[in-house]
């Protein structure tokens, strides 16, 4: 089983991916130059617990520590993967 592929919506603020024809995704607000600030995870009943919130949250992060911003969340879920991975500590707002 080939993995799921994360798209990104810079224009929607939004990274998104589809399993078994499910989207779960990310979106996030840009309040400032350098600065992405995740405000919601959202994976469906139906296709969670395989993983897909932390995969958009590690590309979301991930994108934004390569493009050498700083990174805040509101998202419960984002804050605690955050909050657990020592290695983003120096990049979160």
């Amino acid at each position: 089983m080939s993995e799921p592929a994360i798209t990104h919506d810079a224009e929607k603020r939004r990274y998104s991916l589809v399993v078994d024809g499910v989207e779960a995704y990310l979106t996030y607000e840009r309040p400032a130059a350098g600065r992405m600030h995740i405000t919601h995870t959202i994976v469906p009943d139906s296709v969670g617990r395989r993983g897909l919130g932390r995969k958009l949250v590690k590309r979301a992060v991930g994108d934004a520590i390569a493009a050498g911003d700083k990174v805040s969340s509101e998202c419960w879920f984002a804050s605690a993967l955050m909050d657990k991975n020592a290695e983003w500590a120096p990049h979160l707002a």
